[in-house]
């Protein structure tokens, strides 16, 4: 159960301009580490997160952000964790 002081943010975001973006985004992470727990295992979590934030700012342009761009990102960022890993377990 939500806090109200929790309750009183979430509506305040909900105002914010892109803020569902913002929850677009962290959607798409969310189901992109969890892929890469399933495949490679928790060891490989902080570096599968710096890899869709690095993609993030190659793939996203701030102007051009979207959900389509957001798969598009987790993708970059899953090839790009498979050839710096291909050898090796993160």
């Amino acid at each position: 159960m939500i806090s109200a002081e929790e309750n009183v943010a979430l509506k305040t975001i909900s105002y914010i301009p892109g803020a569902g973006l913002f929850a677009e985004a962290e959607r798409e992470l969310s189901a992109f580490l969890s892929a890469v727990i399933a495949v490679h295992g928790p060891q490989c979590v902080m570096k599968a997160a710096k890899h869709w934030i690095e993609a993030l700012d190659d793939v996203c342009p701030s102007a051009s952000a979207s959900r389509e761009c957001f798969r598009k990102v987790s993708v970059a960022a899953a090839v790009s964790l498979k050839t710096t890993t291909a050898a090796r377990i993160c």
